[in-house]
């Protein structure tokens, strides 16, 4: 990270702005003691938080992918930047009469693929240490946030109250997201708060991380509580930092209430994620639903990563770098696809698998001989044609930051597991409704808890998707879990080749409801772009599995 933090040091330029927006002191030299002497530099600072979550590759897209992936919301056989290796299943049996049980292509688990890439080799040369994305992703925008939260404490540089509490609450806020991705994925993590080019050796457990992720949260709440929604000095402030791709409408404004409000749906993400769902006592549930009853509502509105109409601006440049442009079949066939099991868990007569899913004209099957978990019958229905989850025409948002409906199906989870089963299904049956799902109401059927835990379970991963939340409900349900500990899914449909079987047509397939022994990493190792230059005190904790 002593890399990392040295290079935040030169302010970037967001390349979507207009020149003119880039009244800096001295473009050439674009130092915090020069470009941070100005308030227009100080907002362009902030601005180009967005640009770390790029930083050469699409980082925050990339970790939202392997979420998708390992969350078997999508899957990709490419190896590029390790992504075959984060979604390689251990292995997967196939029902009676067959029996067989078929490995995984790579012989070994994912949790020691992952340990064997995480090398400089495989870092720097082919790319394929998956590990380093979304840490450099966090320690990215936390450095900036550093830098910002210094920067406003300029004495030369003459903010207004609201304006300075506007741009700290930024920074506070990124904080806490960067700490609450690293505290959320890695086993343990680095608490740096500094600007001098120094780290700390004194590594932290993931549950530290988490605690400091919502400390810094908490700072933003008290910076934002007492701004009124209509404070022009907050608004102009926020439209300044947040780039008009990233806003559903321009000029839109996040209120501070909004804000507020989106920060708690988080801490309530980070309870919730973070404990299995065998883990979970009345006080977490107390806390969540706390949190969660002060979180978003509908109508609210979080922050968003967008597209550009140009190409060649922002941060999703070319076809590739957004997650809504990657798996559009029509911008990169054969990169990612949907997958069966997860299409298995729409309920019959979604609408929103008759419009957002569409058949392949040629199935995938064991795709580049990677895996029989590599393969679908379906893809993305573009959103210009109606869909919700592709593009190819630079249009849509992802959402990684929360939203109400992930804040309406906690609360549900909450009643559900506390016996107030009919308030639960009617959150689910709102969030339906909301979607335009069509699906009769749930409320009344007389589901008792295990049944209505189910119908949660699949409305987190339909109503949810692409929002990065498959990987944490994975992880927590104990899916990734390895099958000899409890693990595993039963009845996962898989396209299996009907030579692997001997059914015919030869060179066709046969659908299957096998039962898939993921067998993944719960929490990541610490990356070794991180250890190698940042050796861990004696009483850190351990950093690696």
């Amino acid at each position: 990270m002593k890399k990392i933090i040295a290079f935040i040091a030169i302010v970037v330029f967001f390349t979507n702005c207009k020149k003119t927006d880039l009244q800096l002191d001295d473009p050439n030299s674009p130092t915090p003691a020069g470009s941070l002497a100005t308030v227009k530099g100080v907002e362009q600072f902030a601005l180009g938080m967005w640009a770390k979550l790029y930083s050469g590759n699409n980082l925050l897209v990339h970790s939202m992918n392997m979420h998708s992936f390992m969350g078997d919301e999508q899957w990709t056989s490419a190896g590029n930047f390790g992504w075959r290796y984060v979604n390689q299943v251990d292995k997967i049996t196939l029902p009676p009469p067959y029996n067989t049980v078929v490995p995984g292509v790579l012989v070994i688990d994912q949790p020691t693929q992952l340990k064997a890439l995480n090398n400089l080799a495989a870092t720097n040369g082919s790319q394929t240490n998956a590990l380093v994305y979304e840490w450099n992703m966090a320690y990215l925008v936390n450095g900036q946030a550093n830098f910002l939260l210094a920067a406003v404490e300029n004495p030369n540089i003459t903010l207004s109250a609201s304006k300075k509490a506007t741009l700290m609450a930024w920074a506070y806020w990124w904080k806490g997201f960067a700490y609450s991705r690293i505290g959320s994925m890695y086993i343990a993590g680095v608490i740096n708060n500094k600007t001098d080019g120094s780290t700390d050796s004194q590594y932290r457990t993931r549950q530290e991380m988490i605690t400091e992720a919502n400390a810094n949260f908490d700072k933003a709440i008290a910076l934002l509580a007492p701004l009124a929604a209509n404070d022009s000095e907050y608004n102009n402030t926020l439209n300044a930092i947040v780039p008009n791709f990233n806003k559903p409408t321009p000029n839109v404004t996040i209120t501070p209430q909004m804000w507020v409000r989106g920060i708690n749906t988080y801490k309530a993400r980070n309870l919730l994620v973070n404990k299995k769902v065998t883990e979970l006592t009345a006080g977490d549930l107390t806390s969540l639903r706390t949190l969660a009853n002060a979180g978003m509502v509908e109508g609210d509105i979080t922050f968003l990563l967008g597209i550009s109409a140009i190409a060649g601006e922002g941060i999703s440049p070319n076809n590739q770098q957004h997650i809504l442009l990657w798996n559009s079949h029509a911008n990169n066939p054969g990169w990612m696809y949907p997958s069966e099991r997860w299409v298995q868990d729409f309920k019959p007569g979604d609408q929103r698998m008759v419009k957002g899913v569409s058949v392949l004209p040629t199935p995938e099957v064991n795709r580049s001989a990677r895996g029989i978990q590599f393969g679908t019958r379906y893809f993305f229905t573009a959103i210009q044609n109606g869909g919700y989850w592709s593009t190819n025409a630079r249009t849509g948002f992802a959402n990684f930051a929360g939203s109400w409906e992930e804040n309406a199906l906690m609360l549900a989870e909450a009643d559900i597991r506390t016996n107030q089963i009919e308030a639960g299904l009617a959150r689910i049956d709102r969030v339906r409704a909301a979607n335009g799902a069509g699906l009769a109401a749930t409320v009344g059927t007389g589901l008792n808890q295990a049944q209505a835990l189910e119908e949660l379970r699949k409305e987190r991963r339909i109503g949810l998707t692409l929002k990065g939340l498959a990987f944490y409900d994975a992880r927590r349900w104990g899916v990734i879990t390895k099958a000899s500990a409890g693990g595993g899914r039963a009845n996962a449909n898989v396209l299996v080749p009907n030579s692997m079987i001997g059914a015919t047509p030869n060179g066709g397939f046969t659908v299957l409801p096998t039962f898939m022994d993921y067998n993944y990493m719960d929490y990541w190792d610490v990356p070794v772009t991180e250890f190698s230059f940042n050796t861990p005190s004696s009483s850190s904790p351990a950093i690696a599995n």
